[in-house]
């Protein structure tokens, strides 16, 4: 039926899509597609007593509760997705495309509006995903940007997209920056499954690229697991080294870190994490300066008392690298890792 999406579908022709996910909005926070928007059907109350409904007096029971509670909404429901949509074409989904994303879609069909249901909702969009990072072996080039803390690993990875170089914001995905300081001013790291429904849009995009740059990371951002596919494909790929100056990197970690009063006092507490590396005298003395707003020598002495020290880059072998950049200019430090990443793809298909 052509009112029916795919899910595959779907992802070869996402961007036209205005896309609706009609659940409750505890399940939206949960995990969800990303891109869409929630315009829930019922609350997490009302869910739950259509629920109790269905599971003590049965399906027939609990349409009619759903519908009472629905009813007096409707016309809001429909008015917040038309609004929304602006004259692109509406795609509902909920659970796993069952009656109220058919609901919604039946009110919306009637009315004339284009409008489509994807099938199997968001658990068979979730399959995809499962499916994908189980099934795929990542054959292209991957580039690892490795670099001390403060080099800015994460500054070149946004430019390199702003450029529109095939490259994954990691960090940005988890929305964490993968150490002590990592949730600092973030807010809320996603969920698992929100990040790998993030990375799998990104990677899906990427899939015909010549090559892949990625900042080096561990197993684990913040809460989240890399998937085991990217992690290995990061383990044995072409690994470049970062440089800058001790004052760049200590200008760059302020300026992502300090902010306002609320990040002074996450950025104080966070320090104790390093405690047993650093001890206790050392974490009230960085806490001090960060309370008093002294965020150049707090940087500082991170870097040179535990970053540099403990970070596994500051022991590697220069050897062990592709190459080694500087990027204290970084427009100048970017064009050459993609010279590097060209290179080194032509060099590969000469050998070949």
């Amino acid at each position: 039926m052509k009112s029916l999406l795919s899910v595959e579908q779907f992802l070869e022709n996402r961007q036209q899509y205005y896309l609706v996910d009609v659940r409750s909005p505890g399940e939206f926070t949960k995990s969800s597609i990303p891109g869409a928007v929630n315009v829930p059907l019922f609350s997490d109350e009302e869910r739950a007593e259509v629920g109790t409904a269905y599971w003590q007096e049965g399906a027939d029971r609990a349409k009619l509760v759903g519908l009472s509670l629905v009813s007096s909404k409707l016309s809001k429901i429909v008015e917040d997705i038309l609004e929304g949509a602006a004259g692109r074409e509406i795609v509902l989904y909920c659970w796993r495309g069952g009656m109220r994303s058919r609901s919604v879609f039946s009110l919306l069909e009637a009315l004339g509006y284009p409008v489509r249901q994807l099938v199997g909702g968001y658990k068979a969009f979730r399959r995809r995903v499962v499916a994908f990072f189980k099934d795929t072996k990542l054959d292209l080039p991957v580039y690892v940007l490795n670099g001390l803390t403060g080099v800015g690993k994460t500054l070149v990875i946004k430019k390199l997209l702003e450029k529109g170089a095939p490259a994954l914001d990691l960090e940005g995905m988890a929305n964490h920056r993968g150490s002590a300081f990592g949730a600092v001013g973030l807010g809320q790291s996603r969920s698992q499954k929100d990040f790998e429904a993030l990375l799998f849009l990104a990677m899906y995009d990427l899939k015909n690229s010549p090559f892949l740059i990625v900042e080096g990371e561990g197993k684990r951002i913040g809460p989240v697991v890399l998937p085991d596919m990217l992690f290995a494909a990061m383990h044995h790929g072409h690994h470049i080294l970062l440089e800058a100056g001790l004052d760049t990197r200590v200008e760059r970690i302020v300026t992502e870190y300090h902010g306002s009063a609320t990040n002074r006092a996450e950025l104080a507490d966070a320090v104790y994490a390093l405690q047993q590396k650093l001890g206790r005298e050392q974490c009230e003395e960085l806490a001090g300066l960060i309370r008093r707003g002294e965020y150049l020598p707090a940087a500082q002495k991170l870097c040179t008392d535990y970053y540099d020290l403990y970070y596994r880059d500051s022991r590697q072998k220069r050897t062990h690298y592709l190459a080694v950049v500087n990027v204290d200019d970084l427009d100048k430090g970017i064009a050459e890792i993609l010279d590097l990443a060209g290179r080194s793809l032509q060099e590969k298909v000469i050998d070949s």
